[in-house]
């Protein structure tokens, strides 16, 4: 027999589900509500071997410019690159009135076999085929120009930054897992956006030859001409 008491137990436990799942928003403001799956993955593109975002915590809201370490986190805990393609991951927000500030880390494992002499991060939206790059000044940003914690790296000690695009070098991703932390500012009027992910393979040593020989020929036919 279901009593009024059972049955009120039955809908609060049906809304903690539906809330913790991103169904029903539990905050008001520009908030990242969930991840798109792609099948078993969070993400999508040529590079995916494994992706997962388990965590994301909207704790203030329209705290854009926060100083000091933000309540807000984007965890991305498993980034696997099976092959050197870019990864596409989708998130899908709420607006209302406000921009909010999170902190996304990820642990990022190169798994192609071929180390990497940079990696780029870049803001959009749409997947794939259909990416489109983030307009300037849509306030949808690496948290640019003000940096309230610049983006940093495990592996690459430089960071070229701009408002919609990263691009970390100076060093090198080899095998292995490497972190990377940036901040994101989510702005009001979006449903969803979308971070791409590139790695920048370093070139063989036979690729470095092949390109002097051509510079060669090319000097050579110049010559005679």
């Amino acid at each position: 027999m279901i009593t009024a008491k059972t049955g009120f137990k039955r809908s609060a436990l049906l809304l903690a589900l539906l809330a913790s799942f991103g169904f029903i928003s539990t905050a008001s403001a520009a908030r990242i509500n969930s991840a798109t799956m792609f099948g078993t993955n969070a993400g999508t593109g040529p590079g995916v071997g494994l992706v997962a975002v388990p965590l994301i915590t909207t704790a203030v809201v329209n705290n854009d410019n926060e100083p000091g370490p933000t309540a807000n986190n984007v965890d991305i805990v498993v980034k696997r690159f099976d092959a050197n393609g870019f990864i596409d991951i989708q998130f899908n927000t709420i607006s209302t009135d406000g921009t909010t500030e999170y902190l996304l880390f990820e642990a990022v494992d190169n798994n192609t076999g071929a180390p990497w002499a940079a990696y780029t991060m870049q803001l959009g939206t749409g997947v794939n085929g259909g990416f489109t790059p983030s307009p300037a000044l849509d306030g949808l940003d690496f948290d640019f120009p003000t940096f309230d914690a610049f983006p940093t790296s495990t592996a690459f000690p430089v960071v070229l930054p701009a408002e919609d695009l990263l691009t970390f070098l100076g060093g090198v991703h080899g095998a292995g897992l490497q972190t990377y932390q940036v901040r994101i500012d989510v702005p009001d009027g979006l449903s969803r956006f979308t971070l791409r992910q590139i790695p920048n393979v370093i070139p063989e040593p036979a690729t470095f030859l092949l390109g002097g020989v051509a510079t060669l020929a090319l000097l050579a036919i110049r010559r005679r001409s």
